[in-house]
């Protein structure tokens, strides 16, 4: 600022602001300002050197920088196939219904053209429903090959999977784990995506960077929440959400609806923000937006506009004025003209009479190919970057950035720090606690007597069904919620399936086995079970297995179903089935189908906490007296030639009927069941991804 003189009246003369941001660079001429402008002004010059030098902090080994990407595609179109079923109540009697059985082939966009240049900022608007966001996820790779024709290219080459690398995309819905703070969040994101030469603590550098650049340091601390758990502002989810993105340093940056959820000084903040991105690191920049404030839409170079699936103008966004003025649509003077072209679309005869008007315009050039060659920077004669820039292939010598080991590590990490506060919530250990009470109250020094003996049975049993029950239920959720961030970060190329799989498991082992052993070990010795502390280390170890087991069970129900409510459903019936054919209330099946029992996993576990408890020689039971047994039942001691003075646990199992296999088989059947449901699981989980991709 070259010159501001103060007056007596409180305002002054400011002739020319020089300005280090680009959004300052115009001189301001010869106006008068108040004081309050004049704050606001320094303020926008303070914050725009900060964001100067943000940017220029990350611009640091920027692989865009140093390898633009040109984004070309014309003949875009994308249709999908919808079938029509006869209702079954029209193929009894007599109905006038038209609806036939086949199928219907609905085109979403039509003959869609365009481009994107590094260092520009391309915007596309349309009226609800007109296809920008499918066009979106078409240039980002997300709705696969089928319905698919055109041609897409970066930088003259066929996208490939590795392309992904270079490629990010900020969805419209605000994708996180809920219990993860703002920071933690970012760090993981740049722990796995980041190059892999950069140090951990330049990756740290990095995030704490991008979350100064958007605003985003004061809620750093923050979780991200959800819609029952409270976290950050919409609008600060919407920055997170960028930043993460940011971040990484891709090339080309696809965003969905960016500014919704924003104010206007915060969506003008983030539109200059992406727009210094894309000058200073030759990032290509392509948005969808609905309706941009003036100022935010003077920041656009090139403008798509699109309705009903169909083009209506693509060019630069300074022309587009004019253009609506050659077709008759005037837009007033003073006049936001991103409302005006909302207004004219949102007119069925307007909108129609745009449509053909362009449409006019490219009949000799039906894909749009020449159009694109006329806005791309890339066929340029004047381009002064090389032909080996120009026409490099956007790819990746690694399919990943981070190794194997260091995904397991992260995501191991950050998935014990979200998964902690879901499964050792204060409802859960309180759930624990409050059982663990009842059953002690229940089986309190149960005696060892002939007459009791039922109780110490159905004390084993229900200890060992509850936790093959609870850690299902949380089991079966976890992969359909975890789906659409597995998806949006596989999308990215960020870790291998596997690596989240197996973290899941090794975070979430310790977890599960908590609740059981809160639970487990005052109720064992205040039930006065077997008094021998190597019987009570076995008996917790087959506790602990068994709700692993069921757990496996649970994960391989939500990899396969991948939805909460069916998951449950069948969980639930294979758990009561299992329960049943347990042993407890079943001793004796039906000729023919006693080799279902082998099949309940709970058989097992049961058949081994029953062996650990009777199959010893302190197990001994006192006879009951006159009185101790209903009326009508015979003692055990009375049964055989000569009467007993005790009974053995060995003759209790016999006549329960669990000493059929050795504790030995009972036990490699447990663990092969717990291993083969997780391999199987993680099979139907592979699967279901790659189903999704297509």
């Amino acid at each position: 600022m070259e010159q501001i003189k103060n007056d007596q009246t409180g305002t002054v003369t400011v002739t020319e602001v020089d300005s280090s941001s680009s959004s300052m660079s115009t001189a301001m001429n010869e106006k008068t300002l108040t004081r309050d402008d004049i704050n606001d002004l320094v303020t926008q010059l303070e914050r725009s050197t900060k964001r100067a030098e943000l940017i220029q902090s990350t611009e640091k080994g920027s692989t865009s920088a140093k390898n633009p990407v040109y984004v070309e595609w014309h003949g875009i179109n994308y249709s999908i196939s919808t079938e029509n079923k006869k209702s079954w109540l029209n193929k009894f009697g007599d109905s006038d219904s038209k609806l036939e059985t086949g199928k219907n082939v609905r085109n979403i966009i039509e003959n869609i053209h365009g481009c994107a240049n590094p260092g520009e900022v391309l915007a596309i608007m349309g009226p609800s429903g007109c296809g920008k966001t499918t066009l979106l996820n078409l240039l980002g790779d997300r709705v696969g090959s089928k319905g698919v024709q055109g041609t897409l290219a970066l930088n003259g080459h066929k996208p490939t999977k590795n392309s992904k690398r270079f490629i990010a995309y900020c969805t419209q819905d605000d994708i996180f784990f809920p219990q993860l703070t703002v920071k933690e969040t970012l760090s993981y994101t740049a722990r796995l995506r980041l190059p892999r030469e950069m140090s951990r603590h330049d990756k740290l550098n990095q995030v704490e960077n991008t979350m100064a650049l958007l605003n985003l340091t004061k809620c750093a601390d923050t979780i991200i929440g959800d819609q029952r758990t409270r976290g950050v502002s919409g609008g600060e989810r919407k920055r997170a959400n960028i930043a993460s993105e940011l971040l990484t340093d891709p090339s080309v940056i696809l965003l969905d609806e960016p500014t919704s959820g924003l104010d206007s000084s915060l969506a003008l903040e983030l539109t200059k923000i992406l727009k210094e991105f894309a000058v200073k690191q030759k990032k290509t920049i392509i948005m969808v937006i609905h309706q941009p404030s003036s100022q935010v839409f003077e920041s656009f170079d090139k403008l798509m506009l699109m309705a009903d699936g169909h083009m209506v103008y693509f060019g630069e966004r300074a022309d587009v004025v004019n253009y609506l003025a050659d077709q008759g649509f005037k837009c007033h003077p003073n006049f936001n003209p991103a409302d005006y072209i909302l207004e004219l679309l949102n007119d069925n005869t307007i909108k129609q009479k745009l449509i053909s008007a362009y449409a006019h315009k490219v009949r000799d050039d039906p894909t749009g190919k020449q159009i694109v060659e006329k806005y791309s920077l890339r066929s340029r004669t004047d381009n002064q970057l090389g032909n080996n820039v120009l026409n490099a292939p956007v790819t990746s010598e690694r399919r990943w950035e981070a190794t194997f080991l260091q995904q397991v590590s992260v995501l191991t990490e950050r998935t014990f720090k979200q998964s902690r506060k879901v499964i050792l919530s204060r409802v859960n250990l309180y759930q624990t606690i409050a059982l663990a009470i009842i059953c002690i109250v229940i089986w309190l020094q149960i005696p060892f007597a002939e007459s009791n003996i039922s109780d110490r049975v159905g004390s084993i049993f229900f200890c060992g069904v509850f936790w093959s029950f609870h850690p299902m239920i949380g089991a079966v959720s976890s992969f359909p919620l975890d789906l659409v961030m597995l998806s949006k970060e596989r999308q990215s190329r960020s870790y291998r399936l596997l690596s989240y799989y197996l973290s899941k498991q090794i975070a979430e082992l310790p977890l599960v086995i908590l609740s059981p052993l809160i639970f487990t070990i005052p109720v064992y010795w205040a039930s006065n079970l077997l008094p021998d502390f190597g019987r009570f280390i076995a008996y917790l170890v087959v506790i602990l297995l068994g709700t692993v087991t069921s757990q496996s069970f649970g994960y391989f129900f939500g990899a396969t179903l991948l939805n909460v409510q069916k998951s449950m459903i069948v969980s639930m019936v294979f758990m009561l089935a299992s329960m049943l054919l347990g042993g407890f209330y079943i001793k004796h099946l039906p000729t023919g189908l006693n080799w279902i029992k082998y099949l309940s996993f709970i058989k097992y576990s049961y058949s081994l906490l029953m062996q650990i408890q009777f199959d010893s020689p302190k197990a001994q039971f006192r006879c009951a007296g006159p009185g101790e047994l209903p009326a009508g039942q015979t003692s055990m001691c009375d049964i055989g030639d000569s009467p007993m003075s005790s009974i053995s646990g060995i003759s209790i199992l016999n006549s329960e009927g669990l000493n059929d296999l050795p504790w030995y088989v009972n036990l490699i059947v447990l663990l092969g069941f717990c291993i083969v449901a997780r391999i199987l699981a993680y099979y139907s989980l592979r699967k279901n991804s790659r189903r999704n991709k297509e």
